[in-house]
C-alpha cells in the first residue's frame, strides 16, 4: 500500500542524484547479495588459473577468457555509471532478474556437482543478468545487454563444438602460409597442418591458429564496433562482414612469424620467448588491419556523403 505525498503545502521529493564519485550508485542490500553471488565463482576462478586439465584459462587456446571478462567488466562499469546519471525509468521488469538466478543456479550447481565447466563458467552470465535486472529492472539489462552478451566470449567451448571449424581453418592458413613463403623462395611445404620447412617441422596448433583464436579475435572486432559506434551504416556493416577475414589473416601473419623465426633462428627460439611475442604480433596484426579498414571505410563514407 502506498502513500500520496503530493499533500497541500509539500512538494514531492525528487529522486536523490546518482554521486559521480560513487563507483555503482546501488543498495547496500543489492550490494551485499552481489558480493555473496560473486563469491559462488571464486573456486571457479581458481581453478581455471590451475595448472592442470581443469585449469583451462592456463592454456593458451583458452587463455583469452580472462581478458574477455575484463572488458566486458569495464564496459558494464561504464555504460552503468551513464545510466544511472541520466535514468528516469521506472524498474520495470525486475522480477525478471529471479528466473535468471533460478536458471544461473542450475547451470552452476550441475557443473560444479558434475565437473562440466562450461556449465560452472557459463552460470555467471544469467546470474550477472540478474543482477542487473534487480538493480533497474529491464531498462538497465537493455542499457547493459551488450556486456551482458560479451561475457558469453570468456566461456570455454568445449572441443567437440569447434574441432572440425578449427581443423579446416588451420588446413587453410598452413596451405596459405606454404604458398606465399614458397614464392619468396623458401624451402617449404606442408602436409595436413604441418608445415615443413628446411629441416623443421611446425605444427599448426589451435592456440596459433585454431576457431578458438579466430573466436577472440572475432570478439575483438565485435567489441571494437560496440565501443567505438558509428553513426555510418555503411562502415557498420563493412567492418562486421570483414571482421572474419581480418581474423584469418592475422592467426596466417603470426604463423609465419613464427615460421619464419624458427627458419632463421632455429627452433629454440620459434617455441621460447619469440613464441609469445608472436601472439602479441597477432593482436596488433588484427588491431592495425581493422582500424586501418575503419579509416578507409570512413574515408569511402565521408566521399559518398559530399557526393551525394
Amino acid at each position: 500500500m502506498t502513500t500520496s505525498l503530493n499533500q497541500p503545502g509539500m512538494a514531492a521529493p525528487s529522486a536523490p542524484a546518482a554521486s559521480p564519485a560513487s563507483w555503482l550508485p546501488v543498495s547496500s542490500d543489492l550490494a551485499w547479495l552481489s558480493l555473496g553471488l560473486l563469491a559462488m565463482f571464486v573456486p571457479t576462478l581458481f581453478e581455471l588459473f590451475q595448472d592442470n586439465d581443469a585449469g583451462l584459462w592456463n592454456k593458451g587456446e583458452h587463455s583469452h577468457g580472462p581478458i574477455m571478462l575484463t572488458l566486458a567488466m569495464w564496459l558494464l562499469v561504464k555504460r552503468w555509471r551513464e545510466f544511472t546519471d541520466k535514468a528516469t525509468s521506472p524498474m520495470q521488469g525486475s522480477w525478471l532478474a529471479w528466473p535468471c538466478y533460478v536458471v544461473g543456479a542450475a547451470l552452476y550447481v550441475s557443473g560444479r556437482s558434475l565437473g562440466i565447466i562450461y556449465f560452472e563458467v557459463g552460470a555467471f552470465i544469467p546470474m550477472l543478468a540478474g543482477l542487473v535486472l534487480m538493480s533497474g529492472g529491464l531498462p538497465l539489462l537493455n542499457a547493459l545487454k551488450f556486456p551482458v552478451f560479451f561475457c558469453v566470449f570468456m566461456v570455454p567451448l568445449p572441443g567437440f563444438m569447434l574441432d572440425p571449424i578449427s581443423h579446416f581453418v588451420k588446413l587453410n592458413i598452413s596451405i596459405a602460409v606454404s604458398n606465399l613463403l614458397w614464392s619468396f623462395g623458401y624451402p617449404i611445404s606442408h602436409t595436413g597442418v604441418v608445415l615443413n620447412i628446411g629441416p623443421y617441422q611446425l605444427l599448426v596448433a589451435d592456440a596459433c591458429a585454431g576457431m578458438r583464436t579466430l573466436f577472440m579475435l572475432e570478439a575483438m572486432g565485435i567489441f571494437y564496433l560496440n565501443v567505438i559506434k558509428h553513426s555510418s551504416w555503411m562502415r557498420n556493416l563493412g567492418l562486421a562482414m570483414l571482421i572474419v577475414p581480418i581474423s584469418f589473416t592475422a592467426n596466417m601473419i603470426r604463423v609465419i612469424v613464427l615460421t619464419l623465426i624458427t627458419y632463421h633462428f632455429g627452433d629454440e627460439a620459434g617455441q621460447g620467448f619469440l613464441h609469445g611475442f608472436a601472439g602479441i604480433v597477432l593482436f596488433a596484426s588484427a588491431m592495425l588491419l581493422l582500424m586501418g579498414i575503419d579509416r578507409m571505410l570512413r574515408w569511402l563514407s565521408t566521399r559518398s556523403e559530399r557526393a551525394a
